[in-house]
């Protein structure tokens, strides 16, 4: 038979344990919440690399992508006004190589941006033809 003292500790037990996993159940929404909300970076394509190439001048761009996206890109003069803007493209997951062609324009600092539905990144780069 099992006494009244014996319930009772299974009782508290019971009541501790269901506690702790309740706790342990509203930290992980709380944190997962919190990056998402606060911290949407790793949702983020991300830029990795852009390198300069000439003759005739082009951008090769680098991109991580960590879900199916849409990418515009857009060249920007120094006061980041558009100069021009590429077609639009839908990139699967995964890392990615684009090759943005330059129309004519002058030495000087030019910038890149990259936008999808949740950001915007803009990036500097120097031309220097002659």
């Amino acid at each position: 038979m099992i006494s009244e003292n014996d319930l009772l500790h299974v009782r508290t037990a019971l009541l501790i344990t269901l506690s702790i996993l309740l706790v342990a159940v509203l930290w992980k929404r709380l944190r997962l919440h919190v990056l998402h909300r606060d911290m949407p970076a790793p949702l983020h394509a991300e830029v990795l690399r852009i390198d300069l190439a000439y003759h005739p001048a082009r951008l090769l761009v680098r991109l991580k992508i960590p879900s199916d996206q849409v990418v515009c890109t857009r060249l920007l003069d120094q006061a980041h006004a558009p100069l021009h803007r590429w077609a639009d493209e839908k990139l699967p997951t995964g890392d990615h190589d684009l090759l943005r062609p330059l129309p004519a324009l002058t030495d000087g600092v030019y910038f890149l941006e990259m936008a999808t539905s949740t950001q915007r990144t803009v990036r500097q780069f120097r031309l220097q033809q002659a």
